[in-house]
């Protein structure tokens, strides 16, 4: 079987801690899944080294088979690998629009000098810009904040424009890093609304979250990480009930 993305004795060491060490995980083309773990189990160093923020330290990640472990994160964001983060890391002087508009250049047609001489393609790629921002705002759910600066936004709606920023640049993997970190119950319900709704596009979804409930309402493949190595995978029904998970999470009794 051929997988979106996958990862093969991935390693990620600083110094003596091995955050990532020998893992194997395989991404499924369409799917919603999971990277679970407790607190320090690597989820985030893994999700740092497959965006390209890190270099592994082995090993390697492929996306739709090709090599792209130590690549720059612009060039895996331009293959259709994009993330959001587990703290926010929005353009917060610039409108909710803006920071769409911002998720989108890396599809631009419109070079250096076409934009510095104001050629036609210019203003069209503008106009196209602007057009799809407010599309995607209009999907999650922004489109009456289009022009409000973002960093008057609730923190909940700041958590959607992240990923709405995200969604504009057309990800084919999407990767989500603790997105209902600080959400109510009714910001998260929305959340997982909204997420289905993405994998409706066709956009395959990589999930790392702390809340269970939402883990196992909308995966259908969950990883458990713990110490940077995988102890169990399967659907959430398995996972949840897997002796070595529980211990990962609750201790020897």
């Amino acid at each position: 079987m051929s997988f979106l993305m996958e990862t093969r004795g991935l390693c990620r060491y600083f110094g003596g801690v091995k955050a990532i060490h020998d893992l194997n995980l395989e991404v499924r083309e369409g799917l919603i899944q999971s990277v679970i773990g407790p607190n320090g189990a690597g989820k985030t160093t893994l999700f740092n080294v497959v965006s390209g923020i890190l270099p592994p330290t082995s090993g390697q990640v492929f996306f739709k088979g090709a090599a792209i472990g130590g690549t720059a994160p612009h060039r895996i964001a331009s293959m259709g690998v994009t993330r959001t983060f587990q703290n926010l890391q929005l353009f917060s002087d610039m409108t909710v629009q803006e920071n769409v508009m911002v998720g989108m250049h890396l599809k631009s047609r419109g070079g250096f000098f076409t934009s510095a001489l104001k050629l036609p393609l210019v203003w069209k790629e503008e106009r196209r810009i602007r057009e799809i921002s407010a599309e995607i705002l209009d999907f999650t759910g922004l489109g009456k904040y289009a022009s409000l600066i973002a960093g008057s936004l609730p923190f909940g709606r700041q958590r959607v424009l992240e990923i709405a920023r995200a969604l504009g640049s057309e990800p084919q993997l999407l990767m989500l890093d603790e997105p209902a970190a600080g959400l109510n119950n009714r910001e998260t319900s929305d959340l997982s609304e909204l997420i289905g709704r993405i994998r409706e596009k066709g956009i395959t979804i990589l999930l790392v979250e702390h809340d269970m409930d939402l883990v196992m309402e909308i995966s259908e493949h969950v990883m458990v990480l713990d110490q940077g190595q995988k102890i169990a995978e399967g659907n959430p029904e398995l996972v949840r009930n897997d002796e070595k998970v529980l211990k990962a999470y609750l201790g020897e009794e």
